[in-house]
């Protein structure tokens, strides 16, 4: 079976446009792995679970019997790998589908730390003893971990440090580094809902939008990106706050609801890289910044 982009299927006009605009997000992912050691033929292999797991879903959405030759069709993928991987599920799609669902929950010392900046109190706590204590926090986030084990996994992360029998909280510390795991972990967790965010804008029929936006500016010299670098730190430092004090009130009211099976997730992030465009972005004025107003149903 060939498809419509096999070497006797020109492409499309339209499949062309989605396949450049796919390559264009893939090329970053391309070196995280180039550089993680994990090359094309590694990487391939790993995708069959997470198109078909896409196909299901799509078969789902469109009201379709998700047989083998219907998964087969929507995800480009053999029969057999379809048979065999509906196999290792034990015959259970939604174990399929679990496996492609969008992740990336914080971990408990990650909820720890947001659960503490959105409280007013002191970054410097006693580590045992009644509220306001970092035994107290723990307790607010979960009742399954012992605050012992949290405080370990926090200083492995640099988050906080240990000052006596108090834990001082390192404000500057929030990015776990690049070596551990969990750096890995909340790049692709944050990444992957900014990407969904933009194709459920791109797909979808129905009125529901998501804030998925950016300003963009170019021609500036080093020393300008410097200061709208710190600009963004300052302003994402106020959404952090404000965000997290209107998210912890709301996840204590719900959480012994039964219907609050829905997660948030805001970001915000800034790049900067030396120019390749040929033609600048804003014509009309070169050095210019250059976005589009949010959606008012957003």
């Amino acid at each position: 079976m060939s498809s419509d982009n096999s070497p006797g299927h020109p492409p499309t006009p339209a499949t062309t446009g989605v396949s450049e605009e796919a390559l264009a997000v893939a090329q970053p992912l391309a070196a995280w792995l180039v550089r993680s050691g994990v090359g094309y033929g590694e990487f391939v292999a790993a995708l069959k679970p997470v198109f078909l797991a896409q196909a299901l879903a799509e078969a789902q959405r469109l009201g379709r019997k998700p047989t083998d030759s219907a998964l087969s069709l929507l995800s480009g993928l053999h029969r057999k790998d379809v048979r065999h991987l509906r196999a290792t599920a034990q015959g259970d799609d939604a174990a399929v589908a679990r496996r492609g669902a969008a992740w990336g929950r914080p971990s408990p010392a990650s909820q720890v730390t947001t659960r503490w900046l959105g409280l007013d109190w002191p970054d410097r706590l006693p580590f045992a003893g009644p509220e306001p204590s970092f035994e107290s926090l723990v307790r607010r986030v979960s009742t399954d971990f012992h605050h012992r084990a949290v405080l370990q996994e926090l200083l492995r992360l640099g988050v906080v440090r240990e000052d006596g029998d108090h834990v001082q909280l390192l404000r500057d510390a929030f990015v776990p580094d690049r070596r551990l795991k969990e750096a890995g972990q909340m790049l692709a967790g944050s990444v992957a809902d900014h990407l969904a965010a933009g194709v459920h804008n791109l797909t979808s029929d129905g009125p529901r939008r998501f804030l998925e936006q950016s300003v963009f500016a170019d021609g500036l010299s080093p020393e300008s990106v410097a200061q709208l670098q710190q600009l963004a730190n300052q302003l994402w430092a106020q959404v952090l706050d404000a965000v997290v004090a209107a998210a912890v009130p709301l996840c204590e009211q719900d959480a012994h609801l039964t219907q609050g099976t829905q997660r948030f997730r805001l970001g915000l992030f800034s790049y900067a890289a030396p120019d390749a465009a040929a033609t600048p972005a804003n014509p009309a004025n070169p050095g210019a910044p250059s976005g589009v107003p949010a959606d008012p149903q957003e």
